[in-house]
């Protein structure tokens, strides 16, 4: 069965409530994406009226689920029906006076929607207009960075909601939807869920994808499901298992903006916790009259390791590995406030040959110096430590440790991050925008 006839009846009723003054009824969702499913999905709904909605025919809005229900009982579609109507100039501002809601939860008449970034996407690009104007372009499509923010978003519903699950069917639907979001942050676009589930097992972007097979398979049959005792014992139990598939969901938000997604790299983001005394903000998000404490400003930035610049390393000095014991005491040396013992540095750092030093072979001494990790599980590279040390400032070596540090983790790493203190008079961030390094991303560490 399809929901046709159902959406043309509805569609009907409201033109005729409001007496043909329509500008247009737009479906969206799982019906436009070829992906309803009776018993799961809704019909999701968009009415722009052509003038503001009266008092009296909002009334007689709010209720017409109901009401086409009583009228039409053996129609399974009506209640599936969701969304709003609303004044198109109103809509399009942004600002209400009277719309008419429907939702999962009930119906009201209100003057408040914020509509959600994935179906004004889903208006932008998939809107099919079943009544009035057919011109897509009144929506403006989000931009990618809306989109991620909406992965964002969802990402930590899921891990504020889905620690639990119930016997519902939504419960298994955690899954499709996290596979959703995956497709969203690699090809900036929005499918349908099962196409999402059918996507995620082909691409095999989930270590147990089992449990995903299995919610796809609910998903295209949900009626037959519903009411078996062993499958609603398995959604009571999905909890860890959704949680699990979030962790795959974490790992791609990252790698989609690894800049703008933290101001730690993906390994520290998992190893450190923030602490309760701390707020950390991206610069879009600062406020700096809502700051009551210290501000401290830092830069992250990326290199994605196409184009690394090959530096000269002048006759008087020569290039070393260097040993954990050397390179605390440079570093202690370079920064008056920053100790880190030799132990610290031997737990700290990963292969050998990304420990580096410049030595000056007329006496000996480090003039400069620089640790580097690789993280094998997102092939992120991260500069940790660059330091000259102050007579040998202004010659280029800090440039050169870098880019050595960088042409040393091409095979092993897709890119390479560094943060720094925006404030440092050294002036970092200049040194490696120098090097290649490119998309600065601010974040203000509050205490």
């Amino acid at each position: 069965m399809k929901p046709d006839r159902s959406i043309e009846r509805m569609a009907d009723r409201i033109c005729g409530i409001l007496d043909d003054k329509i500008h247009s009824i737009w479906l969206y969702g799982s019906v436009v994406l070829g992906d309803f499913r009776l018993g799961w999905s809704d019909i999701d709904l968009l009415v722009l009226t052509g003038g503001r909605i009266t008092e009296k025919k909002a009334k007689q809005l709010v209720g017409l689920r109901q009401t086409m229900l009583e009228t039409e009982p053996d129609d399974p579609y009506y209640r599936s029906f969701e969304g709003i109507i609303a004044d198109v100039n109103e809509y399009l501002s942004g600002s209400f006076s009277t719309l008419v809601y429907w939702g999962t939860s009930g119906e009201r008449i209100t003057g408040q929607y914020h509509q959600d970034i994935f179906s004004l996407y889903e208006l932008a690009k998939y809107g099919r207009s079943v009544r009035g104007e057919k011109d897509r372009s009144i929506f403006a499509e989000p931009s990618a960075a809306d989109l991620r923010e909406a992965v964002r978003q969802h990402y930590e519903s899921i891990r504020r909601f889905a620690a639990q699950t119930d016997e519902k069917l939504y419960s298994c639907g955690w899954l499709l939807d996290i596979a959703r979001c995956v497709y969203t942050l690699r090809h900036n676009d929005v499918i349908a869920k099962t196409r999402a589930g059918v996507w995620a097992l082909s691409e095999g972007i989930f270590d147990d994808d089992e449990p995903l097979r299995k919610a796809h398979k609910v998903r295209r049959d949900p009626m037959a499901y519903k009411d078996r005792d062993d499958v609603k014992q398995w959604l009571k139990e999905l909890g860890p298992v959704v949680q699990q598939y979030a962790d795959v969901l974490e790992r791609e938000l990252y790698l989609a903006d690894p800049c703008g997604a933290s101001s730690l790299s993906f390994r520290k983001t998992k190893r450190f916790a923030v602490p309760e005394n701390v707020a950390v903000l991206r610069e879009d998000q600062f406020d700096p009259a809502k700051c009551d404490g210290t501000d401290e400003p830092y830069f992250k930035v990326i290199h994605r390791l196409r184009d690394i610049k090959r530096e000269e390393l002048p006759s008087k000095y020569k290039l070393i590995r260097c040993g954990a014991d050397d390179m605390s005491r440079h570093i202690s040396w370079c920064y008056t406030e920053e100790r880190l013992s030799g132990d610290d540095l031997r737990a700290f750092t990963g292969a050998p040959d990304l420990c580096i030093a410049v030595i000056d072979t007329s006496n000996g001494e480090i003039a400069a110096s620089g640790i580097a990790e690789v993280d094998p599980v997102v092939r992120e590279g991260t500069l940790e430590w660059i330091q000259v040390s102050p007579g040998y400032r202004r010659q280029g070596l800090g440039r050169y440790i870098v880019c050595e540090l960088l042409r040393r983790m091409r095979d092993r790493a897709d890119f390479v991050t560094v943060s720094g203190s925006l404030n440092n008079p050294c002036d970092p961030l200049a040194l490696y925008i120098s090097c290649g390094f490119a998309d600065p991303v601010v974040w203000h560490v509050l205490r």
